[in-house]
């Protein structure tokens, strides 16, 4: 642009001197001349303002481009940490895993000892059951009768006298069953008959345990009426033999409990 206005200035110097009629042919040249030059002045303001817009827009693509690289350099390093606290993960869960198999492996060695063990219990305890059951035998060693009256269940002197002298028989052993049975004469229904039975049955039992310290869980009672008469029930002396307690004292045999030890 200053090369032009410096030959326009040389131009209209030379043209000076030939005087006023040049002067009109220099004006009309020149006057397109310094309208393209305005134009051009302006449209180089107009590039001008472009190239700065243009500059700035590249400052900001420039800016933002580096902030996405740092943001993408930001996120490569998260997932490069999220890739080595992956690999970290998978190797604690292999871990964890061997360790669960080790363990499930014991378990299984421990179920299955268990098992051996269960198995090797129920085999000894069948043994020593059958071992019991085929040696050791209860036999009766003594037997007492204690006889009622009438419609009674009350023991008279003679019935503790008896039942005294069974229990004598008791003295120095601990291994034995007592068992202490009730009857009844044919006289009323029954009902009333297994009734009686009992009571004279737990009279005889409450004595024994009471008076001579029988344990309760070596005594084994039952009533049963009218059903095993000794005696002739039409007469009053079989009717007597009828109305009884019977007490049996069983205990092992000696050789069968050394085989069950």
């Amino acid at each position: 642009m200053n090369k032009t206005l410096m030959f326009t200035g040389v131009l209209a110097m030379t043209l000076a001197g030939t005087g006023c009629a040049t002067k009109k042919y220099v004006a009309k040249t020149m006057a397109p001349v310094e309208a393209r030059v305005a134009t051009a002045e302006t449209k180089n303001a107009d590039q001008d303002k472009l190239i700065t817009t243009q500059g700035q827009e590249i400052d900001q693509l420039q800016t933002s481009l580096s902030r996405t690289n740092e943001r993408v350099t930001d996120v490569d390093t998260k997932a490069g940490n999220a890739g080595t606290a992956a690999q970290r993960a998978a190797e604690a869960a292999t871990a964890a895993q061997r360790t669960a198999d080790g363990a499930g492996t014991a378990a299984g060695n421990a179920m299955t000892a268990a098992n051996n063990s269960m198995t090797r219990a129920n085999e000894v305890e069948r043994t020593l059951s059958q071992k019991v059951d085929q040696t050791i035998k209860l036999t009766q060693k003594g037997s007492e009768t204690v006889l009622f009256k009438t419609n009674q269940s009350t023991l008279d002197k003679d019935a503790k006298a008896a039942l005294d002298a069974f229990a004598a028989k008791l003295q120095g052993n601990t291994r034995y069953v007592v068992e202490v049975q009730g009857f009844t004469d044919k006289t009323g229904s029954a009902e009333a008959n297994e009734v009686l039975s009992q009571k004279r049955a737990e009279t005889v039992a409450r004595y024994l345990i009471n008076e001579h310290k029988v344990p309760l869980h070596q005594v084994n009672l039952m009533g049963s009426g009218y059903t095993a008469p000794v005696g002739d029930d039409k007469t009053r002396d079989g009717r007597k033999q009828n109305r009884r307690v019977e007490v049996r004292l069983f205990t092992p045999e000696v050789a069968a409990l050394s085989a069950a030890k």
